[in-house]
């Protein structure tokens, strides 16, 4: 039995024949019933089940990460938060297909942070037994120490590591000691970003290579 709230222009929540009513995230859901498909689907359509799956499986093992990267573009109230932001640019700009047809992420074209500050020019990382060195160009417009420089190191579906403030962007470089590099197994893929730590805002991940 579907009830209807707060007279007559408030929600509808319950069911009334085969159609359901609900409240999610204060709006009122209406959903008909479900029609069976008679046609088996198309050959983009299994592709595009492909891709999303993939997209989810990487943005699932990864979630604590893509929530930190996005956290900045996620409007307070909306539907959408930062988890689906990553989601969603995963999906639609990271996915690439293989040579049989087979979707993949894409480290090189994967953003890890987000937002609209600009990214570093040209950096460039190398290690060192078990030290990380970072070389990136200055940018004046970074010359105040609030800006920081954010590093993830990426086993897509292992282990990964985020480290924060390793340095002022204005330094031009930064050495990091990483002890797990002695005994790791696979590689790495590395990102930078901006982070602004007094008024918040990130600048895209720039991806840097492999170690």
């Amino acid at each position: 039995m579907a009830i209807l709230q707060n007279g007559p222009n408030g929600p509808i929540i319950g069911k009334f024949g085969s159609v359901s009513a609900y409240m999610l995230k204060d709006q009122n859901v209406v959903r008909g019933p479900k029609r069976k498909r008679s046609s088996p689907p198309s050959a983009a359509e299994l592709l595009n089940r492909k891709k999303q799956q993939v997209a989810g499986k990487f943005a699932g093992h990864n979630k604590r990460l893509l929530e930190f990267g996005y956290q900045f573009l996620a409007e307070k109230g909306s539907r959408v938060g930062a988890f689906q932001l990553a989601q969603r640019h995963i999906f639609k700009e990271a996915i690439e297909i293989d040579a049989d047809n087979n979707p993949f992420v894409n480290p090189e074209r994967l953003l890890l942070f987000s937002g609209p500050l600009t990214p570093l020019s040209n950096c460039q990382v190398s290690i060192n037994n078990d030290v990380i060195d970072l070389n990136w160009e200055a940018d004046d417009q970074y010359s105040d120490s609030v800006y920081k420089i954010n590093l993830v190191l990426l086993d897509p579906f292992n282990e990964s590591h985020l480290r924060t403030s390793i340095a002022s962007v204005s330094e031009g470089s930064c050495s990091l000691q990483f002890d797990r590099l002695k005994r790791k197994t696979t590689d790495f893929h590395v990102y930078v970003g901006i982070w602004d730590t007094l008024d918040g805002g990130f600048s895209n991940s720039i991806y840097c290579g492999v170690i």
